[in-house]
C-alpha cells in the first residue's frame, strides 16, 4: 500500500463532479499489447488515412531543429496563411491546440455560472464539457431523424439566458448536415444576445453547394466558425485547430488562452499544408467520399442501416446491447470502431472511413461479428 498523501476531495470544484471526461479512442500501442499478433485496423478516431502533405512533412523536418525556441504565441504565420486562403482578416482568426482547446477557451471566455449553451444531441461532447466546467446550463435538443441538427427545434430552445448556440455540421457522431438556406434563416432569426458557433470540423468533406462558414463571415454574418487541420489535412498528431469570428474575438479570448499552446512544428506544418492543399486535397476528398459510399453499401448488404453522412465516417444505430457485443467481437478480430455512448448515442457505432483494404477488413470482420452474436 502506498504511503503517499491523498488529495483532499474538498479542494476540488464541486462542478467537476458532473463533468463526463472525454474518452478518446484507444491508442495503437495499447491495442497491440492487448491483441498481440492480431493485425489492427483502427477506424475509431476519424483520423485521415493519409500522412501529412509532402510540403508539410518537409516543414516538420526543418522545424524540428529549432525546438529549443518557444513558438510564436500568436501563431501569426498560420493566421496570415488562413487569412490569405479565405479572404478574411487575420486579426479575427484564433489558432489553438486542436479544436478541443478552442472550445474550452470559448466557454471560459463567454459563459458565467447560470448562462446557457444550447446544442443538439447526440453531438460533440466538448461543448457539453466546457459549459459544465464553467457551471453554465447545458441544454440538449434532439437531432432530426437523419442525424442532422434540427435548426427549428434549436431556435425554439433559445431563452433569455442563452449565451451560445452550437451547430455541428457535419455532426459528430452521426454525419448529418444542415442545409445552407436553413442555416442562413436560423442565423437571421437568432436574438442579438446569442453567439452562434458553427462547428465545421469536417468541412472539407462537404459536397459542393453546402454551407461555408467562412463565406458567411465574409458576408458580414455574426457567428464563430470552428475548423481543424486534424482530418483531411492529416495533422491529427500535431493538434492544430482554428476559429474565426466577429471583430474582437481574438482579444476577448486572449486572457484565458495558454501563451504557447500551438507548438512550432505544428505551426510550420499547418502553413505548409495550406500551400500544398490544392495539389492533394481534392483527390483525398474524392477518394474518401467514394470509400464512404462503398462502406455504406457493404454495411447495408449485411443488414445494417448507416445514416447518410457527409463526413469521413458512418454511424450505425444497432441498439445498446448489440453495439457493445459487436464492438467487442470486432476488437477481437483487430478492427477497432467507436461506440458512441459518450456522445449521447448509446446504441451507436461510429466507423471512420479509411483505405480500401481497411474497408475490406471491416466488412469481413463485421460479417463474422454479426454471425457470432445473432
Amino acid at each position: 500500500m502506498s504511503n503517499a498523501p491523498h488529495l483532499d476531495p474538498a479542494l476540488i470544484r464541486p462542478t467537476l463532479a458532473s463533468v463526463q471526461p472525454y474518452v478518446p479512442g484507444r491508442p495503437l500501442a495499447e491495442l497491440r499489447r492487448e491483441l498481440g499478433d492480431v493485425p489492427i485496423t483502427k477506424l475509431a478516431s476519424n483520423e485521415g488515412p493519409y500522412p501529412p502533405f509532402p510540403l508539410a512533412i518537409d516543414a516538420i523536418q526543418r522545424a524540428a531543429a529549432e525546438q529549443n525556441l518557444y513558438p510564436d504565441p500568436g501563431a501569426w504565420a498560420v493566421r496570415d496563411a488562413l487569412a490569405e486562403r479565405h479572404g478574411f482578416p487575420a486579426e479575427r482568426i484564433v489558432v489553438g491546440n486542436g479544436m478541443d482547446s478552442l472550445i474550452k477557451v470559448l466557454c471560459m471566455t463567454f459563459l458565467d455560472p447560470g448562462d446557457e449553451i444550447v446544442m443538439c444531441w447526440p453531438s460533440f461532447v466538448s461543448y457539453r464539457q466546457g459549459a459544465t466546467v464553467e457551471a453554465a446550463t447545458w441544454t440538449p435538443v434532439p437531432l432530426d431523424p437523419g442525424g442532422a441538427y434540427d435548426l427549428d427545434a434549436l431556435a425554439a430552445a433559445v431563452t433569455p439566458a442563452t449565451k451560445i448556440v452550437v451547430v455541428v455540421s457535419p455532426n459528430n457522431p452521426t454525419g448529418g448536415v444542415v442545409r445552407d438556406a436553413d442555416l442562413r434563416r436560423f442565423l437571421e432569426a437568432l436574438p442579438p444576445h446569442v453567439l452562434p458557433v458553427l462547428d465545421e470540423a469536417y468541412f472539407e468533406y462537404l459536397p459542393p453547394g453546402s454551407h461555408d462558414g467562412m463565406a458567411l463571415l465574409r458576408e458580414g454574418r455574426y457567428l464563430v466558425v470552428m475548423r481543424t487541420f486534424s482530418k483531411a489535412y492529416g495533422l491529427a498528431g500535431l493538434r492544430v485547430g482554428w476559429m474565426a469570428g466577429p471583430e474582437g474575438i481574438a482579444e476577448a479570448m486572449s486572457p484565458v488562452r495558454n501563451a504557447f499552446d500551438v507548438n512550432a512544428v505544428a505551426q510550420a506544418a499547418a502553413v505548409a499544408s495550406l500551400e500544398d492543399a490544392p495539389a492533394h486535397l481534392p483527390q483525398r476528398i474524392a477518394e474518401a467520399s467514394a470509400e464512404r459510399e462503398r462502406m455504406a453499401e457493404g454495411l447495408r448488404a449485411l443488414g445494417l442501416e448507416p445514416l447518410p453522412s457527409s463526413a469521413n465516417f458512418l454511424f450505425v444505430d444497432v441498439g445498446d446491447a448489440e453495439a457493445k457485443a459487436i464492438d467487442a467481437a470486432l476488437t477481437r478480430r483487430g478492427v477497432i470502431v467507436r461506440p458512441t455512448a459518450g456522445f449521447g448515442a448509446h446504441g451507436g457505432l461510429r466507423i471512420t472511413v479509411g483505405l480500401p483494404e481497411q474497408t475490406d477488413r471491416l466488412l469481413v470482420a463485421m460479417a463474422e461479428a454479426l454471425q457470432e452474436i445473432r
